[in-house]
């Protein structure tokens, strides 16, 4: 093994051997968003389908979460890993070893988000509440969420990452290096993104120089004198889950799994289930806004609802609240609720230091208990949550803004946030499937 790939492995980092689509395919058809966007709009993947038809695409290869209690689940996964197999055996998907990509992506802003596809280890990953590893989830993973997807990735000959992993690095060391480098070189793909998606240009990252350049910098990052300056803690963090922690730790079960069917796997550094594809961003790119996770609630009775809000000791209910609305979140100690084309607002009277997203999800989860023909969905962006509180009948519940910033002192100090607290983005700015990798 050479010297650069011995210190990444030091820092759970692995140069993954990359399949990328085949140079004549047609990309904008290929990339699709995310499998855990637009779960309560099967119109939206109605229109994925008919842009992307019978043509090669990512979507034939991954289980869009809408669907996950329709009947025909072991049909679409069979399908599935066919698929996977057929664009193998056919180079529909192409190799190229031992390449990361860099990648640039717009979507509508001055400046492009950057990002670097790296394989971590999963060895050094565990999402436990008090886990000190150097990979952490920064939310509370609901291990009852993991059977499905575990089954979707257990047996696919490959995987293709919608996960993105954060560094804090307010000096844009890394990714100001990369952006530098990328200038000299052709890209390996360039393309519009269907449906408001933007663009996305990748350039390969292959040399020696480069890797040792993410060695040295992912070791200052990672310094014991760093972690104690700036988190108060000797505990190295360095890579934090942003988006797909749950397909994370769905990563980490199904290589769990595989080493208790195959202790020899568990010997194997090279094993490709024991790493994760994932895009690797900086907390502090200025093109990676933070958006709080809102929640509709559907087949709720909105004043039986609101009148559950007022019984409940943490909330000062105001009714018909003129403050409130679309054009603005709500401050940090209240949450702003929309149903019947009214607005509400619930204030924190208790718990005023807790996240406002904790003390309603408490909330949410005993009216629910109460309530077992109502459900929840956790939304993207305030339009959609408007759209679908009046199109849908649900009541909506807009929550106050995320601070970025404070994300990895908190969980260091702290442990993960409670689920669904921040998204990195609205639903139009999340990961497109591009990029795949083998893991049998």
């Amino acid at each position: 093994m050479r010297n650069t790939d011995n210190r990444l492995a030091t820092l759970a980092v692995r140069v993954p051997d990359i399949l990328l689509p085949r140079d004549d395919l047609d990309l904008y058809r290929w990339a699709v968003i995310a499998c855990d966007q637009h779960t309560s709009d099967p119109g939206y993947w109605n229109r994925v389908e008919e842009i992307v038809a019978e043509a090669p695409s990512t979507l034939h290869t991954i289980f869009p979460e809408v669907y996950l209690e329709e009947p025909d689940r072991e049909v679409r996964i069979e399908r599935i890993r066919h698929t996977m197999q057929t664009y193998i055996d056919e180079q529909i998907l192409s190799p190229r070893q031992r390449t990361a990509v860099y990648l640039e992506r717009r979507t509508g802003g001055e400046q492009p988000r950057r990002g670097l596809m790296l394989a971590f280890d999963l060895e050094r990953y565990d999402f436990a509440p008090e886990s000190r590893s150097l990979i952490r989830a920064t939310e509370e993973t609901i291990v009852d969420r993991l059977p499905p997807r575990v089954k979707i990735r257990d047996g696919a000959p490959i995987e293709l990452p919608h996960i993105m992993v954060l560094i804090d690095d307010p000096e844009d060391r890394v990714f100001g290096g990369l952006q530098e480098r990328s200038g000299r070189l052709k890209p390996l793909y360039d393309t519009e993104l269907m449906l408001g998606g933007g663009k996305v240009r990748g350039y390969p990252v292959a040399t020696e120089e480069e890797f040792g350049f993410l060695a040295t910098e992912f070791e200052r990052l990672s310094a014991p004198e760093r972690m104690s300056e700036r988190y108060g803690s000797d505990d190295p963090l360095l890579f934090a889950m942003g988006d797909g922690n749950h397909s994370f730790a769905t990563a980490k079960q199904v290589w769990e799994e595989l080493k208790r069917r195959d202790p020899s796997a568990a010997e194997n550094p090279d094993h490709p289930a024991r790493y994760a594809l994932a895009e690797l961003v900086n907390l502090h790119d200025p093109a990676l806004v933070f958006e709080p996770i809102h929640r509709a609630v559907f087949s709720a009775d909105p004043e039986e609802l609101l009148s559950a809000a007022e019984g409940y000791h943490v909330f000062d209910v105001v009714r018909n609240d003129g403050d409130a609305g679309p054009a603005r979140l709500p401050p940090a100690d209240r949450i702003a609720v929309y149903a019947n084309r009214a607005w509400h607002t619930l204030r924190l009277t208790e718990d005023r230091n807790t996240l406002a997203a904790a003390v309603l999800q408490r909330f949410l989860d005993d009216y629910l208990r109460a309530h077992a023909g109502a459900t929840i969905d956790y939304i993207h962006g305030v339009a959609e949550t408007i759209r679908l509180a009046d199109e849908q009948d649900a009541v909506g519940f807009l929550l106050p803004e995320f601070d970025k910033g404070a994300l990895f002192s908190t969980v260091a100090r702290s442990g993960p946030l409670p689920r669904k607290c921040f998204s990195m983005g609205e639903a139009h700015e999340k990961r497109y499937y591009l990029e795949a990798r083998r893991i049998l």
